[in-house]
């Protein structure tokens, strides 16, 4: 099952209202058909009454019916209403719905209170009756009326009943549903306005979350905000330690570099090399934990387009007497997840190193999709044979020792698009030389 507190609270629900509506409609109609069953009982004494009042005994002591009873159901032949006089187990007066059959009954006592009786009927229908047993005054023997109706009467009027309450209550249960299902959406909207504010933060298009939430919501946004606060300032200081130690190291090796001059000539070169690369392997390390303390820092967000122009700008006056045409085709809103500082560092090192390769031209392209950003840095250059791509990304690793450069650009840019959870690719280029592919993470 999805894990979503919308799908939660309104499955709850929706199994709370029809487990309680479920239970309200079985009630109903055990109500109902205990009332339908008692009208059917009351219509049975009434009929009952009906026939003694209408019986009687002569003067002779025989018994006779003054009228019959008016209900047309008694005088259609087996409609399941049947009336039954007898005395002495012998029947003085039926119902001609009754025809010549006559009703199983089991005889009360004499002048009991009517006794209801369910008893199967000439067409093996099932009956109600109504018996009761009576002894007039100018009669010796006691004269048993029976009054019966059939139960396909209660069950056709409760199976109406439930058709109704069914639909009653589904639509009921419908609309109650719904209201659900709008007061959760309306009850975890904050979460939704909470959860887009995060995503807000994440692109870099806020720095904090708003403060007008609901108080059930509310400390836990003063708590993450209190967390952002605490990063950016952890952030902050890292950086500042990370500025301060470059400083405090470069300053003794300037030092170191001047003082070399007054010492021997092979020994100076020794120095200015070892005190060069101890430069660039301080640049790459302190470089890699400025990203390790950034890559995917919450906020982080730079606009492409913006750097690459800088970058084409700065790189056409520095290789302004290799006359490159540098070109771009950006495509609209494109944004890299990060700090603008390493995509700076990281094309900068791509394009410095096509323009040093390049023959007249060098085409930057950058593209958006599916949250990730694909910049490519393509020149017409000589080019570099397949096998010795993958060597000219190693760390000092230079083909060609005649063009400046230390060789750890490539490699500074491989381990940056790393830390991002990026990668960098070299391959052939339509144009002759080598086409550096970068993909990082989009906005």
């Amino acid at each position: 099952m999805r894990n979503s507190l919308t799908l939660r609270l309104i499955a709850t629900s929706f199994v709370w209202v029809a487990s309680a509506l479920a239970v309200a409609a079985l009630l109903l109609i055990l109500l109902f058909r205990g009332y339908i069953e008692q009208r059917f009982e009351d219509s049975l004494q009434g009929h009952l009454e009906e026939l003694v009042a209408a019986s009687g005994i002569t003067v002779e002591g025989l018994f006779q019916m003054n009228w019959r009873p008016t209900d047309p159901r008694f005088n259609r032949p087996h409609s399941g209403w049947y009336w039954e006089i007898r005395q002495s187990d012998v029947t003085t007066s039926r119902s001609d719905s009754l025809w010549r059959d006559n009703l199983p009954v089991t005889e009360p006592a004499e002048d009991a209170i009517p006794d209801l009786q369910k008893l199967t009927g000439p067409e093996d229908e099932p009956i109600l009756a109504l018996v009761q047993k009576i002894t007039y005054p100018q009669s010796k023997l006691p004269l048993l009326f029976m009054v019966a109706g059939p139960v396909s009467d209660i069950e056709q009027d409760v199976r109406a009943f439930s058709i109704q309450v069914a639909i009653t209550l589904f639509v009921l249960g419908l609309g109650l549903w719904l209201a659900v299902w709008f007061q959760v959406r309306f009850g975890l909207r904050p979460l939704q306005t909470l959860k887009q504010a995060l995503t807000d933060i994440r692109q870099g298009k806020t720095e904090r979350l708003p403060q007008s939430f609901p108080e059930e919501v509310q400390p836990v946004v003063s708590e993450l905000n209190a967390l952002l606060d605490h990063n950016a300032s952890l952030l902050l200081r890292a950086r500042t330690h990370a500025a301060n130690l470059a400083h405090a190291l470069k300053n003794p090796l300037t030092v170191i570099r001047n003082e070399s001059r007054d010492v021997g000539e092979e020994k100076r070169r020794i120095i200015l090399q070892q005190t060069d690369a101890m430069v660039a392997s301080m640049d790459r390390y302190l470089s890699q934990a400025r990203i390790a303390g950034t890559a995917g820092v919450i906020g982080a967000r730079a606009d492409v387009g913006v750097i690459i122009k800088d970058l084409i700008f700065s790189m056409e006056q520095l290789h302004r007497e290799r006359n490159i045409k540098l070109s771009q085709t950006i495509s609209a809103d494109c944004c890299f997840r990060g700090e603008a500082e390493d995509l700076e560092e990281m094309l900068g090192n791509l394009i410095d190193n096509a323009c040093k390769w390049a023959s007249s031209k060098v085409d930057i392209s950058a593209q958006c999709a599916d949250e990730h950003l694909t910049l490519v840095v393509e020149d017409d250059g000589k080019g570099v044979p397949e096998t010795l791509r993958n060597e000219i990304i190693e760390r000092g690793r230079r083909l060609d020792e005649t063009v400046p450069g230390s060789g750890l650009g490539l490699d500074i840019v491989r381990d940056i698009a790393e830390m991002y959870r990026g990668s960098l690719e070299l391959k052939q280029s339509s144009s002759g030389g080598i086409r550096a592919s970068l993909v990082l993470p989009s906005v």
